[in-house]
């Protein structure tokens, strides 16, 4: 007889409680924890012990004897099968993303639930191509993939609602990142406004009025969108509402490390010639920058022009890429905890695998201020309003 004591589930969660039970039961059994032939509890006894319904019980084993991991045996109860299907496929998880080279703890993260959960994991690379990301997805529809994680292109809905509308029947979905306004899925990203509030708020600490908000040209984008409105809030309740300005570079769209690095290294560049420009003319204090490639930009720039970073200028980027701390002058940032990301996407996921049938939930992963050594008090506090045309470039 297996231990009931091992079993329990949640009457709290928004998991069914017979999808709960014969999860649990499942993993034992397909795990080895259980053997072949070992005795599992009544429907009675689960009744009394987890509180549940016979119902309840009675589903769970009958999805597992569908299964054919369970066998019923009249008179004398229900047992591990003595021979196990072979052939059993296990589940199979996607996850399709554009940028490998920053999303890899993301990645890590969303593995290991599905290993913890016998589901075998997919990497599909769509390189910021929503055509790609289209045909990908339209590929994975026709193929037994059992749940799906998408961090989208931009635009982010343009991708997955045509295949929808196209009668394409797309597995379980939950959105990373950004979301796809009029499409009904779970979306996991990190609390941008908050972020970008410690940004800001951390400059204004060091005694720093004049900061600006640099920016590009996907501003459409959800957690561009939502950083922008975490600097925007943080300057009026600060009361330098006046002082606040957000400078758009024309990058073409989300940066690369490459492109960012060849910008950088490129001192003819439009962009770099135009971003210098502002420096020179404008001449904030501080820049909070909405990713840190933004900010390698800023810091080229500053030392391009010989200004002293910090002292001349401070600078805070967002994301905490894995090189920041390597720059000439490690970078202080608002680090995103991906592993969480992909921790808390898969297990949404497998709810939703599992038949949850709740609402689209919105989960923001917290993120936290890593103060290093672009960010200090200004060299002259008192050059904080002397700015020249300083709403010229405000959004």
């Amino acid at each position: 007889m297996t231990n009931w004591r091992e079993l329990n589930v949640d009457h709290g969660s928004a998991v069914p409680l017979h999808v709960q039970l014969q999860r649990q039961l499942r993993s034992r059994i397909v795990s080895g924890q259980w053997k072949p032939g070992t005795r599992l509890p009544s429907e009675n006894r689960m009744q009394q012990e987890l509180n549940i319904s016979r119902n309840t019980a009675r589903q769970a084993l009958r999805e597992l004897e569908n299964e054919r991991l369970i066998e019923r045996i009249p008179g004398r109860g229900t047992f591990v099968a003595v021979e196990l299907p072979q052939e059993r496929r296990e589940c199979l998880v996607a996850i399709v993303i554009s940028h490998f080279e920053t999303e890899l703890t993301l990645l890590s993260g969303a593995e290991q639930v599905a290993r913890d959960n016998d589901c075998l994991f997919v990497f599909n690379n769509h390189h910021g191509n929503y055509h790609e990301e289209r045909r990908i997805l339209g590929q994975l529809s026709q193929q037994s993939v059992s749940g799906v994680l998408l961090w989208s292109s931009a635009p982010a809905s343009a991708a997955v609602p045509p295949l929808v509308d196209q009668g394409i029947s797309l597995p379980p979905l939950v959105l990373l990142d950004r979301d796809a306004p009029g499409l009904a899925s779970d979306f996991v990203t990190s609390d941008n406004v908050d972020g970008a509030g410690m940004a800001v708020q951390h400059l204004q600490q060091l005694g720093h009025r004049r900061i600006v908000c640099l920016s590009h040209d996907a501003s459409h984008l959800a957690p561009v969108a939502e950083r922008i409105q975490g600097y925007q809030a943080a300057m009026e309740a600060a009361g330098m509402a006046e002082f606040a300005a957000t400078w758009e570079l024309p990058t073409g769209g989300e940066l690369s490390r490459a492109e960012t690095l060849k910008l950088s290294h490129g001192s003819d560049s439009v962009t770099m010639r135009l971003l210098r420009r502002w420096l020179e003319d404008e001449r904030p204090q501080a820049i909070f920058a909405i990713n840190d490639y933004l900010a390698m930009l800023a810091l080229s720039a500053a030392r391009f022009l010989r200004l002293q970073v910090p002292g001349d200028l401070s600078i805070v980027g967002f994301d905490n890429i894995d090189y920041g701390v390597a720059f000439s002058t490690p970078l202080t940032t608002v680090a995103q905890d991906y592993e969480a990301m992909g921790r808390r996407a898969m297990e949404m996921l497998l709810e939703r695998m599992e038949g949850l049938t709740a609402p689209p939930r919105t989960v923001r992963v917290p993120v936290t201020l890593q103060v290093r050594a672009t960010t200090g008090k200004p060299a002259d506090p008192t050059r904080s309003d002397n700015g020249t045309d300083r709403h010229s470039r405000r959004r």
